[in-house]
């Protein structure tokens, strides 16, 4: 089991916080707070050095909460909403699916932070997941590579960037394509005949997170100060 450092406030009556610094011995004095690591002396609440510094190293604050609205029923979550001062990297996890929003990914809105829900690329298990689509058997002449040959005309299901499998095997993300051919980069395809199938790009087809819940971890590392003052997502249930 990992140390931790957990805090007690007077003010709540109970616990607040686990701290991920982990000093010999501390000590409050005259409002200020003092501590000590392998004989060294240090001011805790010190303005002289940024937020989330502790003993010359940089730390990132963590919040973890769990959305569980009608908790009987299987949910799309679509997006996150911060009502925060920044924001936030975030990582998501539901009893079927995982996903992730980086700080970049967010647009802000009359102060608040909004962001589309991105799944994992995942290169296994991905049979449940709502973007997968078939493609079908490769040609029995098709060579061993980078490209597969199919029989018919693939149409336009597929694009750029979507993750291919061969009889179940992962085997490289989309390059390019024709109305019969699939190249991808990656391990490419073996000779033969061979079913073929797909996972679309979960960043530009923005399709959510699929479960009864949804457990966000969210993550911040900035030297001033940061507020966060609620957290919400959009969501419906699932018919699948």
């Amino acid at each position: 089991m990992a140390l931790k450092t957990i805090t007690y406030s007077d003010n709540a009556d109970g616990w607040t916080s686990f701290w991920d610094y982990y000093p010999d011995w501390m000590i409050g004095m005259s409002n200020v707070f003092y501590s000590w690591i392998n004989g060294s002396l240090w001011k805790q609440n010190s303005d002289q050095v940024p937020r989330l510094n502790f003993y010359n190293t940089n730390f990132a604050a963590t919040i973890k909460t769990i959305f569980n609205e009608e908790s009987a029923s299987t949910k799309m979550f679509k997006t996150l909403s911060l009502d925060s001062t920044n924001p936030w990297t975030a990582t998501m996890l539901t009893d079927l699916d995982n996903g992730s929003i980086q700080i970049d990914e967010y647009v802000e809105k009359e102060g608040g932070w909004y962001a589309y829900i991105r799944a994992t690329n995942a290169t296994s298990n991905t049979n449940n997941l709502l973007s997968t689509q078939g493609v079908g058997n490769t040609s029995p002449a098709s060579a061993a590579g980078a490209t597969a040959t199919f029989p018919f005309v693939i149409g336009t299901k597929l694009g750029v960037g979507d993750r291919v499998f061969f009889s179940n095997i992962f085997r490289g993300t989309i390059v390019s394509a024709t109305a019969n051919t699939i190249t991808v980069s990656g391990a490419g395809f073996p000779a033969g005949v061979g079913y073929v199938y797909i996972v679309k790009n979960s960043i530009a087809e923005s399709f959510g997170l699929r479960g009864y819940y949804m457990e966000v971890e969210l993550s911040v590392q900035s030297g001033s100060e940061v507020e966060l003052y609620s957290v919400s997502s959009s969501l419906f249930k699932s018919y699948i």
